[in-house]
């Protein structure tokens, strides 16, 4: 089964499946159905006996909101090992190519599918109380077999606008049903005219009504209600026989219910409206001593249970215990009931008489103190043969409830009154919400009484839209918004702007239908571009805009009555340090969200904080002349708000020759003969957020890199040195995460490489030289033959005999800041003399040099010293005994840098900590040009070995230096010494 559409959003609500193409009916007509989930997963559903059906549920597809695709579905029903396979797929269009979503799900034993008679269809099926799909559908089709032949296969842009009915070149009819269209057009407005003012002209020959149409916000801001607390919009939805929420002013005597026939309640003395603390309600009443209460409880059909259930918060534990409310019943043999609360959390429920003369406990609980929490308590009655069940269940609002139960022998019967007389014992207890219904179970308040805390934006929004009946659409999952804090009496417009403040996501109307739509803040992220737009198809005059409307660096961020975060942006061009020093002054802002904890108040504002401080331009006005650029009109009409769309070819002037924006603002100008569209959008760069293990959004930026030497605009070789933070990884080391790009300067260039400016590992083989080092340079050898050098074994060697010749080999850097570390080894002891090996930096010829010496003498001991040739050798202060005794065959680590006009050296074991002090040091400033660096050696002139060779490995020497490949964003430019270089995707953390 295949489908090709354009959904609305390919993530609907949860519990707003839709189903997209089946042969289904009611059992036992059940054949098999495809459809779309919540969390933009697909559910396969078939029967084998068309009553019992079996499902299959894929992982997320991963599809854009209004992203046009194509889904599959293959069913192996007997896969030859005993079992069957199901394989979801999707694909661009029908045409594919196809990719398999998650991997197939493989069950044991063989299946089949029912022969059902009900039709093929496509849509909201009657059979099933699912929605159907919202948007528009381009083809389907149907395979005998896993693709095998055509049973079906329908184009649905070849059908005739405005027919009824279609025929597919299968030769089936398809049938459009309910409000079903073929329809070539697509809506770019649909609203509502308030107005219509009558106009003529004064000579009668002309009269007009010029209208005005607006979408359906502008009727819903008309309206200033506010919605009422969620436990008064929420329990009548359960159908109470009574409910009497008690939310009246400060000067009320009665409680009104919302419930038809159900007389309010009186209750004179009680002080209303003096609690305000339950998140789920308006302001409830307290008791106060001498206080009443009476209502009456509408007749009902005789039920053999009953549940009665109440809010109530008391300050103090009461010292005694004390009637809350007493029942009058029908039930036998106590149709009188009192329900009490005393110290501790203790609950007791009182049979009495008619009389009141006969008493019995029916019930005692109580699991310790709640003084100071609200509550909901929940008293149910059911019959069970000869025996009524009594269950009381003390539920902490927010929390995990406690129950009682108890029997007695005896009969249930109805509530006909609730009433309560009250002392100075319960003086100060809030009860509110009182309500009794016909039947037990009921779990109305759940959720509604802490007014959906913890509740996601997402989900608020549907619920609240849902709750209202105004259409409303969600581009994203719920799941991945904001978690709210309390919903409280607010209008409904409102209520969604504060879902939208709270996650960070734009609330919109929708374009084709009087509704709206919801785009989650997650749904902005790393978006792939709805429209490429090219220089030369945007019509004159483009003027992006840098200046400071939308600039924010100093964000404080609080949690409706709780805490609060702040984040100044304290570095960068848009940070709170004054212009002279870089930066613009501060532009601060305070904003309430209502929010579900405090630690969500610091992140929200650092993401508010990065959002005011991108330093890239805005565009108020991008238009597209349509009637000009016919190409791009399928692209344009899927544009929605929040898309990305992606400017090419940009002129230098303008900045960088691509840039990404959100698109904020959609204007269509149609006229007879022309068709502008204007697109108003800002920056989509703050949105590109780091993503795990991802190529591109998963690295992490570099604390501070600048270009190590100047260079030129064809060069592909960059040096660069890091002024904070660790090195930047290498290709040797971690060769799969190469390429990235990185950005200097406006331009943007793709690294293939980086290793040190120069680097060996010597994994060649080379009989006579070094050959060229990983970081490109050549190896010049000098001195002796060529055959004291080679490359073998993954080291690079110089044979040290004959003795007294100096052996260089060095490669060619552009810094003069070096700093060179090398592995050694020498394969025997050196006889009659000593043996060196110099870290050679700043060489410009065979005397031009810095560099250390190791001097390995005959008995092993080693010393160390700083020397240039400037034509003469001369020592740089004093020499470093080591302490260390060489090994033939050991290896050692040394290390020489150079900065500015200071020389530090220090050796170690191989493989052991480094020292973090430097052995040696000196300054000298005879030297400055950059040079080569590189390995040299000699065998002390007195020496009688016959062969002694030194061994190099895992020679580097900072800074590091980048192979790069030049203009990816069409820019090409020189670039100065200390260019900052950085990431062009940074990793950003998401909200």
């Amino acid at each position: 089964m295949r489908i090709e559409l354009t959904p609305e959003t390919w993530s609907p609500a949860t519990g707003a499946d839709a189903e997209l193409i089946s042969r289904w009916g009611l059992a036992p007509n059940r054949g098999w159905v495809l459809a779309l989930l919540a969390g933009g997963r697909l559910q396969f559903s078939w029967s084998a006996d068309g009553s019992v059906s079996n499902n299959i549920i894929s992982t997320a597809l991963g599809l854009a909101p209004g992203e046009r695709a194509a889904v599959r579905v293959t069913l192996d029903v007997d896969n030859g090992a005993s079992g069957r396979t199901a394989t979801f797929y999707r694909a661009p269009s029908l045409a594919g190519p196809w990719t398999v979503v998650g991997t197939p799900f493989i069950q044991a034993g063989a299946t089949s599918t029912f022969a059902a008679s009900a039709p093929l269809g496509v849509g909201d099926l009657g059979s099933i109380g699912w929605v159907g799909v919202p948007d528009r559908l381009h083809g389907a089709e149907v395979r005998a077999g896993i693709d095998g032949t055509v049973a079906a296969r329908v184009d649905w842009s070849a059908a005739v606008v405005g027919a009824t009915s279609h025929t597919d070149t299968t030769g089936r009819v398809w049938t459009l049903e309910g409000a079903a269209e073929f329809t070539q057009l697509v809506p770019i407005f649909m609203g509502e005219v308030a107005s219509w003012p009558s106009r003529w002209a004064p000579s009668g020959q002309d009269a007009w009504v010029p209208v005005e149409g607006a979408g359906i916000l502008r009727r819903m801001q008309q309206g200033r209600k506010a919605l009422n607390s969620t436990l008064r919009r929420r329990i009548p939805s359960a159908a109470p026989v009574a409910y009497w929420p008690m939310e009246e002013g400060d000067s009320a005597t009665q409680a009104y219910s919302p419930v038809p026939g159900c007389l309010p309640m009186t209750a004179p003395g009680l002080d209303w409206a003096s609690a305000d603390t339950l998140p789920g309600s308006s302001p409830l009443p307290t008791i106060t001593a001498g206080a009443t209460l009476k209502a009456a409880v509408p007749a009902y059909p005789t039920s053999t249970s009953w549940q009665l259930e109440f809010v109530y918060f008391r300050a103090v534990e009461p010292t005694l215990l004390m009637p809350i409310f007493e029942l009058a019943t029908g039930m036998s043999p106590w149709p009188r009931m009192s329900l009490r609360m005393g110290p501790g959390g203790a609950v007791q429920v009182m049979g009495m008489s008619a009389d009141g003369e006969s008493t019995s406990i029916l019930l005692n609980g109580g699991s310790g103190p709640i003084a100071g929490q609200w509550n909901r308590l929940r008293l149910s009655i059911t019959q069970d043969g000869s025996q009524v069940l009594i269950s009381v269940l003390v539920i902490p609002i927010g929390g995990a409830g406690a129950a009682w139960n108890g029997s007695f022998a005896g009969t249930v019967g109805p509530v006909r009154a609730i009433s309560g007389s009250y002392t100075s014992v319960l003086e100060g207890t809030a009860i509110g919400h009182v309500t009794y219904f016909n039947r037990t179970g009921v779990q109305v308040m759940d959720y509604a009484d802490h007014g959906y805390n913890r509740e996601t934006a997402g989900a608020r929004a549907l619920r609240l839209a849902g709750e209202e009946g105004v259409q409303l659409g969600l581009l994203g999952a719920a799941a991945d918004t904001a978690l709210m804090g309390p919903q409280r009496p607010q209008t409904l417009v409102e209520l969604l702007h504060e879902c939208a403040e709270a996650d960070g996501g734009i609330l919109m109307e929708r374009p084709d239908a009087l509704g709206l739509v919801y785009r989650t803040r997650a749904s902005l992220y790393n978006q792939s571009p709805t429209l490429i737009l090219p220089y030369g198809s945007i019509a004159p005059s483009l003027e992006p805009v840098e200046d400071d409307q939308a600039v924010r660096n100093d964000v404080t961020a609080s949690r409706r009555g709780g805490g609060s975060g702040r984040a100044v942006v304290e570095t960068g061009p848009l940070s709170v340090l004054p212009s002279e020093q870089g930066g613009v002054g501060i532009y601060d802002e305070s904003v309430e969200l209502n929010l579900a904890d405090d630690s969500q108040a610091q992140p929200m504002a650092a993401w508010l904080a990065h959002l005011g401080t991108v330093d890239e331009a805005r565009y108020p006005s991008i238009k597209i002349n349509m009637h000009r650029h016919p190409e791009l009109i399928a692209a344009v009409l899927r544009l929605r708000i929040g898309d990305l769309v992606r400017l090419t070819g940009l002129p230098l002037w303008v900045g960088e020759s691509t840039t990404d924006l959100h698109v904020m603002q959609i204007q269509h100008e149609p006229r007879p003969r022309a068709w502008t569209v204007t697109l108003v959008c800002t920056s989509a760069s703050p949105y590109q957020v780091g993503v795990v293990g991802d190529q591109v959004y998963g690295r992490v930026d570099t604390s501070g890199t600048v270009l190590a030497a100047p260079v030129a605009a064809d060069a592909t070789t960059w040096p660069i040195s890091i002024t904070a933070g660790r090195d930047w990884i290498t290709s040797v080391e971690h060769p799969g995460e190469f390429p990235f790009d990185v950005a200097a300067g406006g331009e943007v260039v793709t690294v293939t490489a980086i290793t040190g400016v120069a680097e060996d590992q010597f994994a060649r083989t080379v009989t006579a030289g070094w050959g060229a080092a990983v970081s490109g340079q050549a190896w010049i050898p000098d001195g002796g033959a060529v055959t004291d050098y080679s490359v073998a074994g993954d080291v690079g060697r110089h044979t040290m005999t004959p003795r007294n010749i100096i052996r260089h080999t060095l490669a060619a850097v552009p810094t003069a800041d070096q700093d060179l570390r090398f592995d050694w080894s020498l394969s025997v002891l050196p006889v009659g003399d000593a043996a060196y090996i110099f870290p050679v930096v700043r060489a410009t010829g065979a005397t031009s040099m810095y560099f250390g010496r190791v001097q390995v003498a005959a008995s092993g001991a080693m010393t160390l010293t700083l020397r240039k040739r400037a034509g003469t050798e001369t020592q740089l202060g004093s020499a470093y005994a080591t302490g260390l005794t060489y090994t033939p065959g050991v290896w050692y680590t040394v290390r020489l840098a150079i900065t500015g006009s200071t020389l530090a050296m220090r050796m170690w074991p191989q493989g052991s900590t480094e020292p973090t002090a430097w052995q040696l040091s000196a300054t000298d400033t005879d030297l400055t040009a950059p040079g080569s660096v590189g390995c040299r050696s000699i065998l002390g002139s007195t020496a009688t070995n016959a062969v002694l060779t030194a061994s190099f490995d895992n020679l580097r020497c900072a800074p590091q230096q980048m192979t790069v490949t030049r203009a990816v964003n069409g820019i090409r430019k020189a670039h100065p010494t200390v260019a900052d270089v950085r990431l062009a995707y940074p990793t950003v953390a998401a909200l």
